[in-house]
């Protein structure tokens, strides 16, 4: 049995906002000083993903690759460290 749905009612159901989703009015706005600086956000995104494999490659017994994956986010997160205006470090 197929259930006929009206156009209207079919536009009209993608144009609404999902449960708990913020439109631009509703969102809160952050702080400048809360957002990542575009230079951070490729390290971060390699380290979150050597991560993600690491765990993929461990569940499997795989512990190489996941050792090797794991050198990978460490030296990605190192490069946080390194970049210009990096906050922190020895005095």
């Amino acid at each position: 049995m197929t259930v006929v749905t009206p156009r209207a009612s079919r536009a009209a159901a993608l144009t609404q906002p999902h449960a708990g989703s913020f439109t631009s009015s509703q969102a809160p706005q952050k702080p400048q000083s809360e957002t990542i600086p575009t230079a951070h956000l490729l390290p971060m995104l390699v380290a979150f993903n050597a991560c993600n494999l690491a765990g993929f490659y461990l569940e499997r017994g795989n512990v190489a690759a996941a050792r090797r994956k794991l050198v990978q986010a460490l030296a990605s997160v190192n490069q946080l460290g390194a970049a210009p205006g990096a906050q922190g470090g020895a005095a």
